[in-house]
């Protein structure tokens, strides 16, 4: 989702970003969401500690100055480049043969209703690394940032085959979804803690 331009015009489009172990990963269903597929423990149960939900910056442009004065029109193109690198896993990673990662994913989707990276996956930058737009008298220092909505989760995994210990580790990963917003440096307005952040990397 692009935010639009603060402070210049306010524009708003969707942008798609983005058991104990089986014998194989879980493949994905036509919706997006692992598919169930055999396992050892098929009765194992998840049991989430606190989940956290936040908004990082992923990528940010240059700030580039423009004055446009009455009757003008400007179109501009940003470009974004990574700020971080986030990989979606389980840590620190199970003992072999005990849980599947995308099992843990799957699991977090279901509970917090969110579509997630699968496990094993790095963020990339992608339709959302460059914003075009157009804006009539404007002047001052416009940049553009992405940000990206990560989950992080601690878990034990309970086996109800006698016997076995639970599994505990912690998940990361993200929604493919992210956020785009071209933001005015110095603009007295409350914003996102991805546009925030950018802010003070590019404008000082």
């Amino acid at each position: 989702m692009k935010r639009g331009l603060r402070g210049v015009v306010a524009v708003a489009v969707v942008l798609a970003g983005g058991g104990c172990a089986a014998d194989t990963a879980p493949e994905r269903s036509p919706s997006g969401t692992a598919a169930p597929s055999g396992r050892a423990c098929p009765h194992g149960t998840f049991r989430w500690g606190t989940v956290v939900k936040r908004e990082v910056l992923a990528g940010v442009s240059d700030a580039r100055r423009y004055d446009a004065g009455d009757g003008a029109r400007v179109h501009v193109s940003f470009e974004a480049v990574p700020v971080r690198s986030l990989h979606a896993g389980v840590t620190p990673a199970p003992p072999e043969g005990t849980l599947s990662p995308r099992a843990a994913v799957a699991a977090l989707e279901k509970k917090t209703g969110a579509e997630l990276a699968e496990a094993g996956t790095d963020f990339t930058l992608g339709a959302d690394k460059v914003q075009e737009t157009s804006f009539g008298k404007s002047s001052g220092a416009l940049f553009y940032d992405v940000g990206v909505t990560t989950y992080e989760a601690s878990f034990a995994y309970h086996c109800d085959a006698p016997g076995t210990a639970p599994v505990r580790g912690t998940l990361v990963t993200w929604s493919p979804v992210t956020y785009g917003d071209l933001v005015r440096c110095g603009i007295d307005e409350k914003l996102s803690p991805a546009s925030a952040e950018a802010e003070r990397l590019v404008c000082g």
